[in-house]
């Protein structure tokens, strides 16, 4: 018995590295890097990093970004050719632009080998949208977005105001929700992407586009100077110095109670409801973008898939982290750590709706959700530039909105001959 014993011992003893290294693997030992947006999900990809290490025997270091730092280290890791990153979460804007250039993996041959694991139809159509560029799919569905107006419930209803559905009433109800320190409403002003990106939310509402239907650039079409003067009007009803405001500043003048309504996307509800960051716990709603009359609604969409540096040297570790990240109980992990939805399944769970009441509604966005108002495509970047510019210069009252598009409209034509 004794040498039984010693004999089990002894083989256990050289079994189990092979036993471990196969649990782990194929890739363990490998060292992934992320770079990723700063937004609530960096946080959950980071609280899942260590699970996916001792699955896998894979180490993945998250490394959030600003939005501009982001795409900036993007562009000189891609053009650089140094593979700092491995991979990369992108914006749904970005995805022709770095697909045309051939930044990041094809992962489309990849998803079809792996479709039933996968269980691709469980994935909200609108976020496949997100990272496909033709027939190439760049990147992989990570958080969806949908654009929802946040409003102040309980004033709502002790001033017994409904919720706005027009321009009309969306601009009346503002104005009388301004007063005694407290503000209708709160945008993002500041130049570049934050007003940029908040000015095309009222421009859909407006029925305008930034392209005509053969890819042309419309910048000052009526629709959108229309738009611009009303967007710019609703500064009246914003708090002071929000012309120079960001996502974190919009967002904060809601949670504090001093702005009753915001233009924003889904993930922002969340922190509404948490008591160290927010003074209107339980006390706000959701609603869909009010619609200038006669315009037929719309529900802007957005958010981020993730992509693999096509330079990176462990393409396959990165597909694999890729891979586990979509298991359905592993999104559900994601979406309870901070992150956000991409599956049907996730978005009607009794568990996940239990926690994340706001789903119902926001499921409606996912299946109807418009991910294309604001142009994916090769020149999205330097339109959002020169947007982010003339906009602001409207809300500050320096141009007038059709000197500000028409401005526009000759700097851009050019890159689309």
């Amino acid at each position: 018995m004794r040498r039984h014993i010693l004999w089990s011992i002894a083989l256990a003893a050289i079994l189990a590295p092979t036993y471990f290294a196969a649990a782990q693997g194929p890739h363990a030992g490998t060292e992934l890097t992320a770079f990723v947006v700063a937004d609530r999900f960096a946080g959950a990809l980071q609280a899942l990093a260590p699970r996916f290490q001792d699955e896998t025997g894979i180490r993945l270091n998250i490394v959030p970004q600003g939005y501009p730092e982001l795409y900036q280290r993007a562009i000189a890791d891609f053009v650089g050719g140094t593979a700092e990153g491995d991979l990369y979460s992108v914006d749904i804007m970005w995805s022709g632009e770095w697909a045309q250039a051939s930044h990041l993996v094809d992962l489309a041959p990849l998803i079809a080998r792996h479709a039933d694991e996968i269980d691709v139809d469980d994935i909200m159509p609108v976020m496949w949208n997100l990272g496909g560029w033709g027939a190439q799919q760049i990147a992989f569905p990570l958080a969806g977005y949908a654009g929802v107006l946040s409003h102040n419930r309980e004033v709502f209803e002790a001033e017994g105001i409904a919720v706005p559905t027009t321009t009309a009433e969306w601009q009346e109800v503002a104005a009388r929700l301004t007063a005694d320190g407290r503000h209708g409403i709160v945008m993002n002003g500041a130049r570049g992407a934050p007003v940029a990106q908040d000015w095309m939310y009222y421009m859909l509402a407006h029925g305008g586009r930034l392209l005509d239907a053969d890819g042309r650039p419309t910048i000052n079409a009526p629709e959108n100077v229309a738009a611009l003067e009303f967007f710019a009007s609703m500064f009246a009803y914003a708090p002071p110095g929000a012309s120079s405001y960001a996502w974190g500043d919009r967002e904060l003048a809601f949670r504090d109670g001093r702005a009753m309504m915001q233009m924003g996307w889904s993930t922002g509800v969340r922190s509404h409801n948490i008591p160290e960051m927010s003074q209107v716990v339980g006390k706000t709603a959701i609603g869909e973008l009010p619609m200038l009359a006669g315009v037929p609604q719309a529900n802007p969409f957005g958010g981020w898939g993730i992509g693999i540096n096509r330079r990176s040297p462990h393409q396959e570790a990165a597909w694999s982290f890729i891979l586990w990240l979509s298991q359905p109980e592993i999104r559900k992990e994601f979406v309870r750590l901070g992150g956000e939805p991409i599956r049907r399944s996730t978005l009607t769970d009794p568990d996940i709706l239990a926690e994340f009441p706001w789903y119902v509604n926001v499921l409606k966005s996912f299946e109807t959700g418009n991910g294309n108002f604001r142009p994916r495509i090769p020149q999205y970047s330097r339109m959002q530039e020169t947007l982010g510019l003339v906009v602001n210069q409207v809300v500050i009252g320096e141009l007038s909105a059709q000197e500000a598009l028409d401005r526009a409209q000759a700097q851009l034509a050019p890159l689309f001959r």
